[in-house]
């Protein structure tokens, strides 16, 4: 959710309210949305306008997890699911400010556009680096705080709603991501089960304060780090450095209760309420806030708030918050509040159960500990914090960082483009008193009170029955048990929830050409086709609703995406196919339901050929080549020279980063293998000198040529990255004229995205009859871009791939051979003149080339001299044969003879 402004308030105060902490030995609960968000932005850099370097992506995830390794952290990864009704509000908002974003896109920009797999490409390295995953039904942030608490661990994330719930909360931006090594014994933070007593050191504070102003999560990753001063001798250990928040620290230092923090945290607004809600409440019945230039008004609203909540109970409280609004308000928003507030003290912790039964060695390495208010012996000096009252509103003056009023949680949908009108003078502090407002009646007050009390009475005289709609209130209930076993471990993306919950699909917009469609509209078919499977399953089918004439009306899902040409959302309906030729059961569906779309959908391919075909790829490679071939058909603006680059980065990403270790940097790929390749390129030099150039073994030759790739000499790797690597990179034209950047060719590949995304979802939802495709090791946004702008314009692509891209390396030349010719069978008709029509323009330019040197050869011959006959031949090659200095005679001029030519 985020609360407005706490992230930036608890940085401006970093040494009164974070402690210093040694991270290691124990079970960590990680927030994987916000992890991987964060990452994403620190690995791409400016190169998030290509459509996503998911290979850089990948590396990173798993790089993070080995330092988790390193330090005997056990990690438990806990994804967002779908939204609920009361966020949608919220969802449109910043929907709307990630198309305002992409439709002004600079490659050079700072804005990060976040991909649209790029969630599937972090599920699949947490997977493959052996970590528990575990996909929750709404938002994850419930789930965080319960299995938390239950296990007596803390929470890596970047959320200011952790400031609230009851929990070890480990902000991301204080994480070092690199090991330390240490003696045991050392000190007294090195002793097991107990929390740091030092407080920060004023330069790590401000270095807190300067990451969270600049949004800057993690820097380098540093794996296997080796200390420059090796440790004494003796048992030692590794740990990360960070700094740690708990409840106590805010609860000591403003001296309220735990019971008030949840509704201070709701007076702030979150995604659930905003803050425009209480504004009768600021103006009149809080008092002004100020206008201080040097603090802003968000900061000094929450000093407000924290101080007021000081003399008030939470009823005395939210009676004198709700006899400030309209009695027809009061409902609503109470309602609100309350749904808010729940959501700081849910204890329904499905995240542990699922834990234990999917995963058999779950918290067996550190068993679950109870999370204590003040344990392990640690306690709140709460004389410091009273001594630092007046020391902090003195500091508070001499600030003058001007901070940002949103709440920094590094989310995906973190952009937002603020249309509320409301907010913004809330903000500038244009909120004043009014004399209506402030004379408001006492009976009101007393009223609301009794309203209050009322509604106590009958909630205690019903406590079995509030306890049964607890009961009800769980979040699982509303959907079918066969769905939840495919969600949890993570085999859907999460619009699957929407679908199923709210009958909606959210589509969240990639690097587009605006004036075309939606790129996610090529996919439609399959999602259609997967909203009927979904409402058409065996013994749970979804029952139609009657109109007034008791005729069934059909069931259909609203489709949310941009419209094209200006910045808005366009609303669609689609209903649920009626036809199905095979029957869904869920528990075991049937393989053949995954063809249904190739078969329905695309009736100028043969489906039959297709899947015989593909049996013979690489597993790995089957339904991303499927992918490609329902694009090849669907998509109106991709042409031949898209299908290559994707073969040739696939054949790259594949093979190489599988065999060497992957450098991205130029120097750095230099410094490490620089002498190999050179020394590599002599010998070869020298073999084809002799007559004796590298071919392929004759063993291998016997191989399918997919089977070859295992075996490929790390050689060929080395010397084919080193011509290519220029290519991971964005090209410096862009920074001095970015003109030539292309959204156009971007489009096709943000198509081809949409269809990968579509086929990942059908293929979780039945049980997988493909190996799903991992997007890290066959995707790189920037370089696929590269490679089309460098084969766009040449005359025969495959003479050019043979000679100049695998020249060093026969065996990668065959491997794309091998996958171009797998695709060229299922190339539409109609896709074909596009590479004759490159081939006629290419001649074209070389007959236009002879036409001219013919023409300047006529030219020439037509202006000679007519009396050139008359000159005596022989003399003149007498003349050529003096040397540097030679007779020239013009008999039209007779003043020639006075002149020499050197």
């Amino acid at each position: 959710m985020g609360v407005r402004g706490l992230t930036s308030y608890i940085a401006r105060h970093a040494e009164q309210y974070l402690l210093p902490y040694e991270l290691h030995d124990c079970n960590l609960v990680i927030d994987g949305d916000s992890l991987s968000c964060n990452l994403f932005r620190d690995v791409s850099g400016n190169c998030s306008a290509f459509g996503g370097d998911y290979d850089d992506f990948y590396r990173a995830v798993v790089e993070f997890f080995q330092v988790l390794a390193e330090c005997n952290i056990e990690p438990y990864v806990l994804m967002d699911g779908g939204y609920e009704h009361r966020k949608l509000r919220t969802v449109g908002k910043r929907l709307r400010g990630k198309i305002a974003v992409i439709k002004r896109i600079n490659p050079c920009g700072s804005n990060t556009i976040f991909p649209l797999l790029m969630k599937e490409v972090f599920v699949d390295a947490a997977r493959d680096c052996g970590v528990s995953v575990m996909r929750c039904v709404f938002e994850a942030d419930d789930e965080l705080a319960t299995l938390s608490r239950k296990l007596g661990c803390p929470v890596l994330t970047y959320d200011s709603d952790f400031y609230i719930y009851n929990v070890h909360y480990i902000p991301l931006v204080t994480l070092t991501v690199k090991a330390h090594t240490k003696r045991v014994g050392e000190d007294v933070e090195s002793k097991e089960d107990e929390l740091p007593k030092r407080r920060l050191r004023k330069n790590e504070a401000k270095r807190v304060e300067k990451l969270t102003k600049a949004n800057r999560i993690m820097g380098n990753i540093q794996v296997n780090n080796v200390e420059k001063r090796a440790p004494k001798k003796g048992k030692t250990y590794k740990f990360l450095d960070c700094c740690i928040y708990r409840i106590e620290h805010l609860i000591a230092r403003r001296s309220i209760c735990k019971e008030k923090l949840p509704l201070f945290a709701a007076l702030l607004g979150n995604d659930y309420i905003a803050r425009s809600s209480f504004k009768n409440f600021f103006a009149a019945g809080m008092g002004k806030i100020g206008r201080s230039r040097k603090v802003q008004s968000q900061q000094k609203r929450i000093q407000v708030i924290l101080q007021w909540l000081k003399d008030e109970t939470v009823e005395s409280a939210l009676t004198k918050i709700l006899s400030r609004l309209r009695k027809v308000q009061r409902e609503s928003l109470l309602e609100q509040v309350d749904a808010a507030i729940s959501g700081y003290s849910n204890e329904k912790c499905h995240s542990y159960d699922f834990f234990t039964t999917y995963y058999e060695s779950a918290f067996h390495r550190y068993p679950p500990k109870q999370l204590e208010a003040a344990e392990n012996g640690f306690e709140i000096e709460e004389n410091y914090y009273e001594s630092e009252e007046d020391e902090d509103n003195s500091e508070e003056d001499k600030d003058n960082i001007v901070e940002n009023d949103e709440d920094k949680s590094g989310g995906e949908e973190d952009i937002i483009v603020e249309n509320d009108e409301v907010c913004k003078k809330e903000d500038s502090g244009e909120v004043t008193d009014s004399e209506e407002e402030s004379e408001f009646e006492e009976g009101e007050t007393q009223e609301v009170g009794k309203e209050m009390k009322n509604k106590n009475a009958s909630e205690t005289e019903n406590e079995d029955a509030e306890s049964d709609e607890v009961e009800c209130r769980d979040k699982t209930s509303n959907f079918p048990t066969w769905f939840i076993d495919k969600l949890y471990p993570a085999h859907l993306p999460r619009y699957f929830v929407d679908l199923v919950h709210l009958r909606k699909y959210i589509n969240s917009p990639q690097i587009e050409h605006f004036p075309y469609s939606d790129c996610n509209e090529i996919a439609l078919p399959i999602l259609t086709y997967i909203f009927t499977l979904l409402n058409s399953a065996k013994g749970e089918e979804t029952r139609p609703q009657l109109d007034e004439n008791g005729e069934p009306l059909p069931i259909t899902f609203t489709y949310m995406a941009r419209r094209p040409r200006v910045t808005n959302i366009h609303y669609t309906r689609y209903e649920m196919e009626t036809e199905n030729k095979y029957e869904f059961i869920p528990t075991k569906p049937d393989p053949l339901l995954f063809r249904n779309v190739f078969t329905n959908k695309m009736p100028h391919l043969d489906s039959e050929r297709l899947f015989q075909k593909v049996v013979e790829l690489p597993k790995d490679l089957q339904m991303y080549f499927l992918a490609i071939v329902y694009w090849l058909h669907k998509c109106q603006n991709c042409n031949l020279i898209h299908l290559h680059a994707l073969i040739i980065c696939a054949v790259v990403l594949r093979t190489i980063d599988s065999k060497i270790p992957v450098e991205r940097d130029l120097r750095d790929f230099q410094k490490r293998f620089g002498k190999i390749i050179k020394k590599e390129r002599v010998v070869r030099d020298t073999e084809a000198q002799k007559g004796n150039p590298r071919t392929i073994k004759e063993e291998l030759l016997l191989l399918p040529v997919p089977d070859r790739m295992e075996r490929i000499p790390k050689s060929d790797c080395y010397l084919v990255m080193d011509s290519l690597l220029k290519h991971f990179h964005m090209q410096e034209l862009f920074k001095k004229k970015y003109d030539d950047y292309s959204t156009v060719v971007l489009h096709a590949f943000a198509e081809f995205q949409s269809v990968v995304f579509q086929l990942y979802g059908l293929n979780g939802l039945l049980d997988m009859p493909y190996e799903q495709v991992k997007m890290g090791q066959l995707f790189c946004g920037v370089f696929i871009y590269n490679l089309y702008d460098l084969l766009k314009s040449r005359a025969d692509v495959t003479y050019h791939v043979r000679n100049f891209i695998f020249r060093d390396s026969q065996m990668m030349f065959d491997f794309y051979e091998y996958l171009w010719q797998w695709c060229d069978e299922f190339v539409p008709t109609w896709k074909r003149p596009a590479l004759e029509k490159v081939t006629q323009v290419a001649n074209k330019k070389a007959l236009k080339k002879k036409r001219q040197a013919a023409r300047k050869l006529a030219a020439a011959q037509e202006n000679a001299d007519p009396n050139a006959d008359m000159v005596d031949r022989s003399d003149s090659e007498k003349d050529a044969t003096l040397g540097e200095e030679a007779i020239f005679e013009d008999l039209n001029n007779k003043f020639t003879t006075f002149l020499t030519v050197r």
